[in-house]
């Protein structure tokens, strides 16, 4: 198993906090690694602007020691860095913990708020009515990922899974649970 898996089908040996006992874990979906671009770009022009600085500095022979002592330059450097790494750092975070599951008796929604928290929703499948999935662009169709929206008759109206791989497996395979779930008479 991959650290850049974005979508398990039916995983071995994976539990989570609220699982029961009879639940059974379908699918645990993130968003699509293509969507870490973004951030992976900017930590990269983040690691290389200092580089680039310094050697536009020494190559123009610019004396910074009569504007900023050199003990100070380091401690810059050593701060720039740092921050650099915790944004690289909790921006991968993001990405790994939110995750969406989907089992037997409910599909689940966890959005990892960085280190300072999280927000875990729920909804039964008997309160799910309606499933919807759509790809709104040339590069979700070109990846094969797009975003999946659910209407339940819950207190969070609307669940929206997005940028996940390969929407309409995940789709066609939700709507068989929810129809086996009201066909088999599951309540709450």
């Amino acid at each position: 198993m991959s650290i850049f898996n974005a979508i398990l089908q039916k995983p071995k040996g994976i539990r989570f906090e609220s699982q029961e006992k009879e639940e059974q874990l379908y699918f645990l979906l993130r968003r699509h690694p293509i969507t870490n671009l973004g951030w992976i770009i900017f930590s990269i022009f983040l690691i290389v602007a200092p580089l680039a600085l310094m050697s536009f500095i020494l190559n123009n022979k610019i004396d910074t020691f009569k504007y900023v002592q050199s003990e100070y330059q380091i401690i810059l450097l050593i701060l720039w860095y740092s921050l650099t790494m915790l944004y690289t750092f909790e921006s991968f975070l993001i990405w790994y913990f939110n995750v969406y599951i989907i089992t037997n008796k409910r599909v689940i929604d966890v959005d990892f708020k960085g280190f300072w928290g999280k927000r875990i929703s729920e909804a039964p499948l008997s309160n799910v009515e309606d499933v919807t999935y759509e790809t709104k662009s040339f590069l979700h169709i070109l990846f094969d990922y797009g975003d999946i929206f659910m209407q339940t008759a819950a207190e969070k109206t609307e669940f929206e899974f997005t940028s996940i791989p390969k929407p309409s497996l995940v789709h066609n395979k939700l709507t068989d649970l929810v129809e086996e779930h009201k066909k088999n008479g599951h309540s709450k």
